[in-house]
C-alpha cells in the first residue's frame, strides 16, 4: 500500500480544521497529511520558514516541502517561481482556498479538485495560476490582457487569454 503525502498551505495554526491559505509561499504553516487507502493516517503541522522571508518565499517553501517528501500541494495560489520548483520535482499542485484543510483533502481524494495541467507549467504560460481570490478582482473575471485578448481564466487575467 502506497502512502500519499499531501501538504496544505494553512491560513493560521494548521491542522485539519484550519482554512486553506490563499497564498502558498507566505502561508504561516503547512499541514502535512499521510493518506493510505483513501484514509488520513498521520497529520503533522510545520511552520513555514519562508513566511517572513524578504524574497524568494515560494522557492524556499517549495524546497522545504520537497525535503519533506510530499507528492501533492494544495494552496489558493502558486507563484511562477514556486510552481517551477514544484513542477520540476514532480509535485502535483492543486489550487483551492477558503475551505477547511480536511475538506480540501477529501475533495482532492474524491477527484473533485483538479491539479494544474502540466501544459501550464512553463514560465511563458504559467503566471500566478490559482482561483483568483485577489481582492478587487473577484473570482474568475480576469481583468488584464492575456494572450490573444482579455484573460477570461481565473485570477487577474495576466497571460491567461487562452481560456
Amino acid at each position: 500500500m502506497r502512502i500519499m503525502r499531501i501538504a496544505v498551505a494553512s491560513a493560521s495554526n494548521g491542522g485539519l480544521n484550519d482554512i486553506v491559505s490563499h497564498q502558498f509561499g507566505r502561508c504561516p504553516t503547512f499541514t502535512i497529511v499521510d493518506v493510505r487507502d483513501g484514509k488520513i493516517v498521520n497529520v503533522k503541522v510545520i511552520p513555514n520558514p519562508a513566511a517572513q522571508a524578504p524574497s524568494g518565499a515560494g522557492i524556499q517553501a517549495s524546497q522545504m516541502l520537497i525535503s519533506e517528501g510530499v507528492n501533492v500541494v494544495i494552496a489558493g495560489r502558486f507563484g511562477p517561481n514556486a510552481s517551477m520548483v514544484l513542477a520540476q520535482a514532480g509535485i502535483c499542485m492543486v489550487p483551492i482556498a477558503g475551505v477547511r484543510v480536511e475538506d480540501a483533502i477529501r475533495m482532492f481524494l474524491e477527484g473533485r479538485l483538479q491539479p494544474i495541467p502540466p501544459q501550464y507549467m512553463s514560465t511563458q504560460q504559467f503566471q500566478d495560476f490559482g482561483p483568483g481570490f485577489t481582492p478587487g478582482f473577484g473570482r474568475g473575471f480576469g481583468r488584464g490582457l492575456g494572450r490573444g485578448g482579455y484573460g477570461r481564466g481565473q485570477g487577474r487575467g495576466r497571460k491567461r487569454g487562452m481560456w
